[in-house]
This record gives C-alpha cells, structure tokens and sequence, in this order.
C-alpha cells in the first residue's frame, strides 16, 4: 500500500472510531474520557492498533479500558461500514502514555523552575 494512501486510511479510522466512540458513550456509561491519540494500520491491512490516552481516575480509567476493549468488535464492524472496507482490519487497543507522560515532565520543570 502507498504510504500517503496508508496515512489517509489511519486518519479516516482514527476520525471514524472518536465519533463512534461518542455516540457510544450514551449507551456505555463506562466509557470515560479519552483520546485517540493514532492509529497504526499493518501493512497487509490485516490489523489496526489504536492508541489511546485515558484521562481520570485509575478506577475510571480501568472502566472506560474496559469498556473499549468490550466494544471492539462493534467498532470494528461499523468502522467497515462507515468507510465501505472489503475486509476490516482487527482492533487493537494500547495504552498510550505520552501524554500523561509529558504532563508529568512539564509538571516536574515547573516545580523546579519554583525551587530556583
């Protein structure tokens, strides 16, 4: 697959899974708030990894993983549908920690601009 093509197919899936993600969470109060932060689609187009930032509580953010790991197969399926794929790829959630991570490192350089 040409990697422009590749590029526009993880943005149309990483757009498609947010807004179904959010009409989801009407139906499954378990899904918190969250952030598809990218979408990684295999070469051969037979899987996708979803990467995803939880924002909350661990509890909160045990639930909400929880929740996205148990709707998997439906987004799947409406993923297909929604951008008409011959054959789906199968979802992959991980945890992404970036964010989280760079919070912790601003938060850090601020304590020690404070400390100076």
């Amino acid at each position: 697959m040409k990697p422009l093509r590749k590029t526009r197919m993880e943005s149309a899936i990483q757009k498609e899974l947010a807004n179904l993600i959010l009409r989801r969470r009407q139906k499954d109060e378990r899904l918190g708030l969250l952030s598809i932060t990218r979408v990684d689609l295999a070469p051969d187009l037979s899987t996708m990894d979803v990467f995803v930032s939880l924002f909350g509580e661990r509890e909160d953010n045990n639930r909400s993983w929880r929740a996205l790991l148990d709707n998997g197969r439906h987004f799947q399926s409406e993923i297909g549908r929604a951008l008409r794929l011959r054959q789906t790829p199968r979802l992959r959630f991980e945890i992404d920690t970036s964010i989280a991570e760079g919070d912790r490192m601003l938060d850090l350089i601020e304590k020690d601009r404070v400390d100076s």
